[in-house]
Formats: C-alpha cells, sequence, structure tokens
C-alpha cells in the first residue's frame, strides 16, 4: 500500500511539474487527445525581431470560419498580405506553408477579405 501511495505521488508531482516548467506549446504537441486542425492567416501586421528570427501574433480562421489567434516565427520577413495555412496542434505550430485565395475554403474567404 506505501508502494502504490509513493508510485501516485511521484506521479502527480511529475504532472504538476509538467504542468508548471513546460511551455504550453511543447505540452500541446506531447498530449495525444488536443486535436489537429489548420488555420487560415493572412500577413497584416508586422513581425517582431526575436534574435535573428521573426514572430508574428495574427488572427486567423479555421476551416469552418472560427477564429483563432495563432503566433508561429518565421527564419525571414513574409510578404504584406501574403495568405498561410499554418497547421497546428493546439499552441504549437507544426508547419506553415504559402496559399494561394483561391484554394481557401469558403468560409475562411469571407472572413479573411
Amino acid at each position: 500500500m506505501k508502494k502504490l501511495a509513493l508510485v501516485f505521488l511521484l506521479f502527480v508531482v511529475l504532472l504538476i511539474s509538467i504542468f508548471t516548467v513546460v511551455p504550453k506549446e511543447d505540452r500541446d504537441h506531447m498530449n495525444p487527445f488536443v486535436p489537429k486542425e489548420e488555420v487560415y492567416v493572412k500577413i497584416n501586421e508586422d513581425a517582431i525581431s526575436k534574435g535573428g528570427r521573426y514572430e508574428y501574433t495574427l488572427s486567423g480562421f479555421n476551416k469552418v470560419g472560427e477564429e483563432r489567434e495563432i503566433t508561429f516565427d518565421s527564419g525571414k520577413i513574409l510578404k504584406q498580405n501574403a495568405i498561410l495555412k499554418i497547421s497546428v496542434k493546439g499552441a504549437f505550430v507544426e508547419k506553415w506553408e504559402e496559399v494561394k485565395a483561391k484554394d481557401l475554403p469558403e468560409k475562411v474567404k469571407v472572413k479573411l477579405n
């Protein structure tokens, strides 16, 4: 019984330390219950320079038109009014790619323009 209580206590301590030390992006990346989705954004704000990389925080929309705020970075300054498809898992950005306006889902076209 004491071993079981010790294992449970160690498990609780591990969970608490994960949620206090590990950044949200990394927790979302590891969590199998956080779903993946694609969010579409338009580059309409300037990047913040962060040590040779450029960080963007933009509002975007998923394929059903729900709004989401996304923070991601790039190794270069992205061109204004470019449209990106960003693959996210919670707050973790897996990848992004530039897409054409004609390739957007209909609900996203309405919201981004």
